[in-house]
């Protein structure tokens, strides 16, 4: 009986501590989306850090504009927080000088 519970009791608790990891995914990709529109809104936006609330959780945001991946590119780094779980995405940013368009260039998930 008590190895019925035990094995029951972690199956929760890794079914629990995934779907915090995929909250913490949705936060960082949420953070990614708000620092695109931030980008097209204002084509000289970059920021040391913001926080992005997400209902319960947070995304931690930086966006470096062209020193970080070249000119005419932004970096947007955002860390999605909930509770003990944490996931990080990196992207670039494209912006055309010409149009003014904005590009998502590149999204990937790094280690933190």
């Amino acid at each position: 009986a008590i190895a019925a519970t035990l094995g029951a009791y972690l199956l929760i608790n890794s079914e629990f501590g995934t779907r915090l990891s995929l909250d913490a995914l949705s936060a960082a990709k949420a953070g990614i989306q708000d620092a695109m529109i931030r980008i097209t809104r204002d084509k000289n936006f970059s920021s040391a850090l913001y926080t992005l609330n997400v209902d319960n959780n947070s995304a931690d945001v930086t966006v470096c504009k062209d020193t970080c991946v070249g000119v005419g590119k932004d970096q947007i780094i955002s860390v999605g927080k909930v509770q003990t779980r944490r996931r990080k995405l990196q992207a670039v940013a494209n912006i055309d000088s010409l149009t003014g368009e904005v590009r998502l260039e590149s999204l990937q998930e790094v280690a933190l």
